[in-house]
């Protein structure tokens, strides 16, 4: 780990966790080829070598969205609710499939918290919040795609249970990719303090 990655991981109190959203297979191939999902895997995959280097290790999860099987029993019945209408036609997203799992251009090992979710929501669907509170976390520190969907639905819920959040700008991402500085330039401009949000680069780790 370079010095300026463990003394930037050392600013945090013990209590918080790395929350990485969305690096799927599916979702990481749709931008793989675009300058800004180029810069984005890199950045996000030299932030988790970081994190996974230091010691003691930070709790670390990870979020991949799945359904139990191809008739996706999770979704609302209706085609027309507002998720279902989100994912409709893009993937049956069903588990065990290669497209739903964490890309493997990113370190994932034994010591690491891989959840399946339902929704854009982090906690949709599964024990996040319960991890959370019993391993009393405070502060969570948040990268991920898209901003629009996992990233805001995600902030908004934690910042309602009180927990403070940091943004990695650099490691965050738009869908289609060309979206992203519009997304972000929002996203940290006018929801910045209104929020409470705080943000750091990767880049200057």
């Amino acid at each position: 780990m370079s010095a300026n990655c463990a003394y930037c991981l050392a600013t945090f109190n013990k209590n918080y966790a790395i929350l990485n959203l969305d690096w799927m297979t599916i979702l990481i191939d749709a931008v793989k080829d675009t300058p800004e999902g180029q810069t984005y895997i890199a950045n996000c995959s030299r932030w988790n070598d970081a994190v996974h280097e230091k010691t003691p290790r930070p709790i670390t999860i990870f979020t991949t969205l799945f359904f139990s099987n191809k008739s996706q029993p999770e979704l609302h019945k209706s085609d027309k609710a507002p998720f279902a209408k989100q994912i409709n036609g893009y993937s049956l997203f069903e588990s065990g499939s290669p497209e739903v799992q964490i890309d493997p251009r990113f370190l994932v090992d034994e010591s690491d918290i891989v959840l399946q979710k339902t929704r854009w929501y982090a906690g949709a669907g599964n024990a996040l919040e319960q991890i959370l509170r019993a391993r009393d976390v405070d502060t969570v520190i948040i990268s991920g795609l898209s901003m629009s969907g996992a990233v805001m639905s995600t902030m908004y819920h934690l910042i309602d249970l009180d927990y403070k959040i940091y943004l990695i700008s650099d490691n965050l991402l738009e869908l289609p990719a060309t979206d992203t500085e519009k997304y972000l330039n929002f996203l940290l401009g006018n929801l910045y303090q209104k929020c409470m949000l705080r943000s750091f680069r990767s880049k200057k780790l």
